[in-house]
């Protein structure tokens, strides 16, 4: 009886063993790199998130192995409802157990979230920019234009580091840019593509045209097919924004005044053609619809478009002057002194 006795202690010694050795194992999790590589992650605790949901997103976005330790270290030192919401950048050559200290006491650095809409220009985006403290507004307009950059800073969602600069904010910009320019040409048609850096230039600058004036897939690609449609007849292309592409005048509605003006060297009711540069920032839309305007015999004879004003963000296309004024008459009546979105 003794017999068995000792063999049933040295069992369970040898169960507890193995169990406290997993347990260490497991607990060793704590103290090693979020990831052998190194590097930064973004990660985004939402104010009310409770301490499962952060363990959750955390495990998520892979910067800890083992969540359920996590978790109960996190409850065992208490600091469950002291996490610090906000979007934080992640060093990864931390431990999870100094993560955890760094969260509750907001230490993390924060980025900051920036949104650029499709179709602003550089002085818009300079000023959004730098009410959200990334860049000194002189100096990033100063690299814009030194880099001839308008046209090229992609609108899309960013996130950034407080005080980043100029020069890392237009590098992401830029980067994106060309990484969805890239994919629009290779989604087109052959024949479309431009062949050279000057083809290059003239489709962003169509493109940001078709940016201002269209809000709709279809309507991009109807634009597109007007502004190429008046191109060919050697038409001045007449489209509003481009009256008020100036760093005196981009915050105003186009008016004559801005339009008519012989000196405006960008408003298409004074010049020939497209503008000398771009006047806005295109989206991928619009850079496809730059390449791929509307087709079909109808399509081929468009010249003017108003907007509908209903609600809708889409216009109507007409061939000829005298359908294009019945279309104004229509749709704008007395609120014709707002800004068109029409070739006259």
């Amino acid at each position: 009886m003794s017999r068995w006795l000792v063999r049933i202690g040295l069992g369970l010694l040898v169960v507890a063993g193995a169990a406290a050795a997993y347990g260490w194992h497991r607990l060793g999790s704590l103290d090693a790199p979020l990831s052998a590589e190194g590097g930064t992650a973004t990660v985004e605790i939402e104010p009310g998130m409770s301490f499962a949901g952060i363990v959750d997103r955390l495990h998520a976005e892979g910067l800890i192995r083992d969540p359920l330790v996590f978790e109960l270290y996190g409850r065992y030192l208490g600091v469950g409802g002291r996490l610090k919401a906000g979007t934080y950048a992640v060093d990864t050559r931390q431990t999870p157990r100094a993560l955890l200290r760094a969260l509750e006491a907001g230490t993390l650095p924060p980025e900051a979230r920036v949104t650029i809409p499709e179709g602003f220009n550089r002085w818009q985006i300079a000023d959004l920019l730098a009410e959200q403290g990334l860049v000194d507004r002189a100096d990033f307009l100063t690299r814009v234009e030194r880099g001839d950059l308008e046209g090229r800073l992609f609108p899309d969602t960013y996130r950034f580091r407080p005080e980043a600069g100029a020069e890392a904010v237009l590098d992401v910009l830029t980067a994106r840019f060309e990484a969805v320019h890239a994919e629009v040409l290779a989604a087109a048609p052959p024949a479309a593509r431009p062949q050279d850096a000057a083809a290059v230039r003239r489709h962003i600058v169509l493109a940001s045209l078709i940016e201002k004036e269209g809000r709709t897939p279809r309507d991009r690609r109807l634009i597109a097919r007007v502004f190429h449609n008046r191109l060919a007849r050697g038409m001045k292309l007449q489209t509003d924004p481009t009256c008020v592409y100036d760093a005196r005048w981009y915050r105003e509605v186009p008016h004559p005044r801005y339009c008519k003006n012989p000196e405006n060297r960008y408003s298409t009711y004074v010049i020939d053609g497209l503008p000398p540069g771009p006047i806005a920032n295109p989206g991928r839309d619009a850079l496809a619809a730059a390449l791929e305007p509307a087709t079909g015999d109808r399509a081929e004879k468009l010249l003017y478009f108003v907007a509908r004003r209903d609600g809708t963000g889409e216009h109507h296309f007409s061939e000829t002057y005298a359908e294009h004024q019945r279309a104004v008459q229509r749709y704008l009546r007395s609120d014709r002194a707002r800004p068109g979105r029409r070739p006259r």
